[in-house]
């Protein structure tokens, strides 16, 4: 069992962009000395309440010059949004300036506003992620090679540098939805889910599916196919853990509502999902979110609940979300780091 830290570097009024990026790199290099293996970014795009790392691949490298052994990915890379020789190139690099410890993770999107911005159909993200993730694989294991594919035409290229991981970085892939449960069951490639995105009830009806496309599609179960994410709040009392976490998991769904709302009347996608938001929001089931989603009590409480999760998915790998919404200070973060690290990691290991 590996134990990773997810991160997302919100903008706010009493930091300038460099010391939110600085105090994410100090949080990452701390975990380190905690015994994480791995630190994942996520990469948004045009919404600054939720995130300014925007381009995660070109971070890698410096997160690697700072720590020596922990692993940096990437939770997730959004294919539909870039050229897939690009991003080829980018992530090599990135392996190579980290010395091999690139954890390529990949995603479709579903995020409106990213795809708004970008000018790229939303409705075509499932088919250009395939593509996308096809020509990646054949750039990083093939001197030179061609494609043909509804998207993209390469011709006799030779992508460089190649990866120093051989064949390749581990790819990971990114599903919270029952279309890409089946999906990626079906290619058998290794997943990431998060409860943010997919609580529990929903999650256990994806990775029923999840295994059972992967066993009609005659893939083995490995065992480094599923990894998840998890807000995590470890605290003296569950009492205090909840109340902690409650005004960050707040924000960050008021965030989201934010986000959504700056999107123009032309763009008619995200409506229904804009009014189940507001919805929501009128009475926050903060209690229902502690039950199937957040993981924040006392350590014998987070012990428990999470060594369910890791028998019940099979998992390779627990991410723990430290501060979602971003509302504690660094202290208090490192506080619940510190104390999941010395009680909870050795019994759920």
């Amino acid at each position: 069992m590996q134990f990773g830290l997810f991160y997302e570097a919100p903008d706010a009024p009493r930091y300038t962009h460099a010391e939110r990026y600085a105090e994410m790199l100090d949080l990452m290099v701390y975990g380190e000395t905690l015994g994480f293996d791995v630190a994942w970014m996520a990469e948004i795009h045009f919404g600054g309440a939720f995130s300014l790392v925007s381009v995660p691949l070109m971070v890698v490298p410096v997160i690697a010059q700072r720590t020596r052994r922990m692993r940096i990915g990437t939770a997730v890379t959004l294919l539909p949004l870039h050229h897939p020789l690009s991003l080829a190139e980018q992530a090599a690099t990135a392996d190579l300036l980290s010395g091999g410890r690139l954890e390529f993770g990949v995603g479709r999107g579903s995020i409106p506003t990213h795809f708004h911005g970008f000018g790229v159909p939303l409705e075509e993200n499932r088919a250009r992620f395939d593509e996308s993730l096809e020509i990646i694989r054949l750039a990083w294991t093939r001197e030179r090679f061609s494609y043909e594919g509804r998207f993209y035409t390469v011709e006799n290229v030779s992508v460089v540098p190649k990866p120093v991981q051989q064949p390749h970085p581990p790819i990971r892939v990114g599903v919270h939805t029952a279309e890409s449960f089946a999906h990626l069951g079906d290619l058998g490639v290794p997943i990431y889910s998060g409860t943010t995105t997919t609580p529990m009830p929903q999650l256990r009806e994806g990775m029923a599916l999840y295994r059972s496309h992967l066993r009609e599609a005659g893939h083995p179960w490995e065992s480094d196919q599923a990894a998840l994410m998890l807000p995590v709040h470890v605290a003296s009392t569950a009492a205090a853990a909840r109340e902690a976490m409650r005004p960050g998991v707040e924000k960050f769904y008021h965030n989201m509502l934010t986000i959504l709302s700056y999107l123009p009347e032309s763009y008619t996608g995200h409506q229904e999902r804009l009014r189940n938001l507001r919805q929501m929001l009128t009475t926050f089931p903060f209690e229902r979110f502690c039950q199937q989603q957040g993981v924040f009590g006392d350590p014998q409480e987070c012990i428990a609940r999470l060594q369910a999760v890791r028998d019940e998915f099979d998992l390779c790998q627990i991410i723990c979300w430290f501060d979602q919404g971003c509302m504690l200070s660094v202290a208090d973060v490192q506080r619940s780091m510190a104390r999941f690290a010395d009680e909870v990691m050795p019994k759920v290991r």
